[in-house]
This record gives C-alpha cells, structure tokens and sequence, in this order.
C-alpha cells in the first residue's frame, strides 16, 4: 500500500484523480548535482521519461529502491544503454534534506543514494504539481510517453518485466528475457578505459558464466565486431578501426547475451 499524502492534500486533488493517466506538466528542476532537468526538453529528444516521486520516510518508496528495478532500467535503456528513456528521482517532501538521502537523517529509511546513478531532485518548496504527479501517494512511477506527453501508467508496484513491458507500450526496448540477470551481470563487467581510443580492457573475473565471445554493434543494432573469449579474465578488445562514437559491447554464452555495456570510442 502506498503511504499517503496528507487528507487536505487528497481532498484537493479528488477532482483530478485522473490526472495521473492524463497529460503530464512541463517542469524544469536540478538535480543534486547541480543539473538542470526540463521534462519537455527530454520528451522533445524522443526519449521515454520514468519519474520516480517518493520520499525518505515512506516505506513502500524504500521497498522500490531496494528492489533496484529503476537503476536496472537506467543502465540497459538509459544515456549508458540503449539511450531510450530518462529516470528521475524527485524527493516529493519539501522537509527532506541530504541528510535524509544520504541516511543519516531523523527522517529516512537508509541511503537512497546509495547504487543510483540517475538523476535525484531534492527541493524546496516543491515545484511538481503533485496533484498530477503523485495524486495517491507515495511512491508514484509516471511512465511519461514523448510523442503526446501523455502520462500512460504508474509502475510503483510492478516488478521489472511488467515495467518493461510497460515502457514497450510505447517503445519498443527489444528482447527483455533474463533482464534482471543481465543487468547484475554487467554490474560485475568493468570496461576501461571508456572513452577508448585504441584498445579496450573487459574484465570478466566477477562473472559466474563461461563468456564464450564478446560482440560489439553500433547505435542501430549492426554488428561490426566479434572476437572469441577463451577464460573469463581481463580481455583486450582492439577498437582502433572503429570511427569515433558510441557502441555496445555484447557478453555473449551459449548463443545468448549475459550482459551489455555501453562504450565510447574517441
């Protein structure tokens, strides 16, 4: 169940209850590292948005957090993955501080900063209008479509398949079978240097699965490389003949991909 927001506050958005599957409002906020967001800007770029309201004392919000779904999604179809859609945490308490998301706070359930690389708004006041973004509570996980602007769905209580399945509703993401081993996999990948000009070192030492081969494709799924892997190790993959860009570089064993990690050639 989610936890709610104050009675004053529900009563005052009874009439727009629907709001929440309507049309999402522009808003441009920055993030904790001092970037600047502007909602519209990144619907505009084509990119799916997934905006995470929540707070630190809420322990449905924690239970999302810990689950680690959004992070999953960030790193295989975010600016590091297929490049397809944008999270963003927004803290939706104007009382929270960074004490709070680092955990050390009197009014938090632990670190939420901790594992999460996407975007983290914590501001005051509050400049969402949570009537439409968070109309029932806390958590609420707006699936925002870039072609209306259109908020389709709130994916607070899904698990990660039925959040892809969501977001596929609107772009398509590609195979999702295995998604979560995938994405603990390439957790465990560390590739450098990124950017590469010449040469690129895998190390597969953390990984559980034989890699038989490493693939690298383009931007548009293309493959332009494969070298076979004889003992998970420390791999050197030659990338010099490459023109500069983005890639991906594709784990793969028994025919199928364990795991995916973005690289730049420069």
């Amino acid at each position: 169940m989610k936890r709610f927001l104050s009675v004053l506050t529900l009563m005052a958005v009874i009439s727009v209850a629907q709001a929440q599957l309507g049309t999402a409002h522009d808003f441009t906020v920055t993030d904790i590292d001092g970037n600047e967001i502007h909602l519209y800007s990144i619907l505009d770029e084509g990119k799916v948005v997934i905006l995470d309201v929540s707070a630190t004392w809420c322990p449905p919000c924690w239970t999302l957090h810990q689950n680690h779904y959004l992070q999953d999604l960030h790193e295989m179809y975010g600016p590091d993955g297929t490049d397809q859609i944008r999270v963003i945490f927004y803290e939706g308490d104007a009382n929270t501080n960074m004490n709070d998301l680092n955990g050390t706070g009197s009014n938090t359930l632990g670190n939420w900063l901790e594992g999460v690389t996407y975007p983290i708004v914590n501001e005051s006041p509050i400049q969402l209008d949570l009537s439409v973004y968070a109309p029932f509570g806390f958590p609420t996980v707006s699936v925002i479509r870039p072609s209306d602007r259109e908020i389709t769905a709130d994916i607070y209580n899904y698990n990660l398949q039925q959040m892809i399945d969501a977001i596929n509703e609107i772009v398509t993401l590609g195979s999702t079978s295995n998604v979560s081993e995938a994405a603990v996999a390439a957790n465990l990948v560390d590739i450098a240097p990124n950017p590469a000009t010449s040469s690129l070192n895998v190390d597969l030492s953390k990984l559980d699965q034989n890699i038989e081969q490493l693939i690298v494709t383009n931007a548009l799924g293309q493959q332009l490389m494969r070298q076979p892997v004889q003992m998970n190790g420390n791999v050197q993959v030659n990338v010099s003949n490459l023109d500069n860009g983005f890639y991906f570089l594709h784990l793969m064993a028994d025919g199928e991909t364990v795991a995916s990690k973005k690289f730049i050639k420069e």
